[in-house]
């Protein structure tokens, strides 16, 4: 229940919001004496009332702050992990558009050679270089291309995580407009 310091403390402030009232109302003040002494009880239960009222509505305050606070931290991380994962995206597309480059130059080349360069050599030993050469070339132009369609692979991850990290942002900013409104229509 309540402690003695605060039932005094209620009561005092009882007395001087009842002393205040009654001399702004005049029609407080000449109320009958019947209802004055009869009201302090009431005017205590009603302070009491008011008080825990206030408590509550106060509690009510502080815990829709501390959600929008993290509603707004939660907000503030995906914008983070959406500006990173959009810029790895945009750096894994520009390498990969890179090899894309690689790539052509070197099937350029290996057409070059595999077409019919190699047998215009003027003698066997040349040939069969040449040869090895294109082979050489062919080995490496499929690693390139691997390396390639790895870089394209990471850029549509990035692009798939990007497009789940937005789908996150949109869901947390909503929650942040949904409370908004709960705040205006109070």
């Amino acid at each position: 229940m309540m402690s003695m310091r605060t039932t005094a403390w209620v009561l005092g402030a009882g007395a001087i919001v009842m002393a205040t009232v009654s001399s702004w109302s005049p029609a407080l003040a000449q109320a009958p004496v019947t209802q004055r002494s009869a009201s302090p009880d009431a005017a205590v239960d009603a302070l009491v009332g008011e008080v825990r009222a206030l408590r509550a509505d106060l509690a009510q305050a502080t815990q829709r702050s501390m959600r929008a606070q993290l509603l707004l931290g939660r907000l503030q991380m995906q914008e983070q992990r959406l500006a990173y994962l959009d810029r790895q995206r945009s750096e894994t597309a520009a390498k990969a558009l890179e090899a894309s480059r690689a790539t052509a130059g070197m099937v350029a080349q290996v057409e070059q050679f595999d077409g019919g360069g190699c047998v215009a050599s003027p003698n066997a030993q040349q040939r069969r270089d040449c040869e090895q050469m294109v082979t050489q070339f062919k080995r490496q132009l499929g690693s390139q291309q691997a390396f390639e369609q790895q870089l394209r692979n990471q850029e549509s991850d990035l692009t798939n995580a990007l497009a789940q990290e937005q789908a996150r942002w949109s869901d947390v900013n909503g929650r942040l407009d949904d409370l908004e409104r709960t705040l205006n229509a109070r």
